[in-house]
């Protein structure tokens, strides 16, 4: 329905989660059980973009309506798991890293080298997409000073990283990701400064990760939508031409 709203401009993110504390509310008792289940899901989803009709539970269900995009909006899978890489590169996912800079590139090479070997494979998930994008993810403010960005973004930080890791200090377990707003080692690093700062920072976090997709990330934690959308103007009007130049 949303992609026939849309007409056509929906892209969709599959992936089967990665939090043993949300999986176990699910009734599963382990990640690898999440894997096979998220399979099982996939799999219904293909056949019933497909198909007239499936069968639900032993019964027939007939299915009107169909993705406005033939065959299905092109599918994304975000992951930090090395494991995933073969699974989405080999499929053609656009796909969005999340973790360190210095693990970021090699990782987007291995996906390359993958894709190139399989793209000619018959029954790949995202076939119908040319060329797949590589993001990264990327906790943005700007502002009209760097002093004023970096305020913004250092309080809305705290404030997401806080709900990120709620459920895992709830019941003592450590962080899964390292989330501090500038360190080397940070899964999210954040990103903040008058135009001129952030178009620098941006250029060296794309050199350094080699990705070919930016996926910004500005309303987070408490950020006003006000300060986001000041964000989301001062990137679209001086940062995002000079990026494409």
């Amino acid at each position: 329905m949303l992609d026939h709203l849309s007409s056509g401009r929906l892209e969709l993110g599959v992936g089967r989660g990665v939090s043993p504390i949300e999986s176990k509310i699910f009734g599963l008792n382990a990640m690898d059980e999440s894997r096979e289940r998220y399979r099982q899901t996939l799999e219904m989803f293909f056949a019933a973009c497909s198909s007239p009709i499936m069968k639900i539970n032993g019964q027939d269900a007939e299915l009107h309506v169909k993705p406005y995009q033939r065959p299905y909006p092109p599918l994304w899978f975000p992951s930090s798991n090395r494991e995933s890489v073969e699974f989405t590169a080999r499929h053609g996912y656009h796909t969005a890293f999340i973790g360190r800079h210095a693990d970021c590139e090699p990782m987007f090479e291995r996906y390359r080298e993958l894709w190139e070997k399989h793209r000619g494979d018959p029954g790949r998930h995202n076939a119908h997409v040319a060329a797949p994008f590589l993001a990264r993810t990327q906790h943005l403010v700007v502002a009209d000073t760097d002093a004023e960005a970096e305020k913004l973004g250092l309080q809305a930080y705290e404030t997401w990283a806080g709900h990120i890791h709620h459920l895992t200090r709830r019941i003592g377990r450590p962080d899964v990701h390292k989330t501090t707003p500038y360190d080397e080692d940070s899964a999210q690093r954040l990103i903040t400064g008058a135009p001129r700062t952030a178009l620098q920072k941006l250029q060296e976090m794309l050199r350094l990760t080699g990705a070919n997709y930016l996926l910004c990330i500005f309303s987070f934690g408490d950020i006003s939508p006000e300060d986001a959308m000041r964000s989301v103007d001062l990137f679209s009007s001086e940062i995002l031409p000079k990026l494409r130049a």
